[in-house]
C-alpha cells in the first residue's frame, strides 16, 4: 500500500524478515515519469508509483543494504531514481 503524505509517497518493503517503512519524493516520481505537478492529483501520483513500483522497491532495498537512511528513514530521491 502506498499513501501520499505531503511531498512524499510513503510505502513499505519487506526486507530481512521485517517490514520497513520507506518514502519517495514527489519530485523523483514526477521526474521519472517526466510529468508536471501542475495538474496532478494524489491518485495520479499513486498511479505513477504503482507503474514504477518494482524498480522503486529494488532501489529501496539496495539503499537499506547500504544502510543509507536519514532521520526520516529510507528516502528515495531523484538522484536514486534517475542516476
Amino acid at each position: 500500500m502506498a499513501v501520499v503524505s505531503g511531498d512524499y509517497v510513503d510505502f513499505v518493503v519487506r526486507y530481512g524478515g521485517n517490514t520497513e517503512r520507506c518514502r519517495i519524493t514527489e519530485a523523483a516520481l514526477l521526474n521519472r515519469e517526466r510529468a508536471d505537478k501542475e495538474h496532478l492529483n494524489h491518485g495520479q501520483l499513486i498511479a505513477i508509483f504503482v507503474k514504477h513500483r518494482a524498480e522503486i522497491e529494488y532501489l529501496a532495498i539496495a539503499k537499506m543494504q547500504r544502510e543509507e537512511h536519514s532521520d526520516q528513514g529510507f528516502v528515495l530521491t531523484t538522484d536514486d531514481l534517475n542516476p
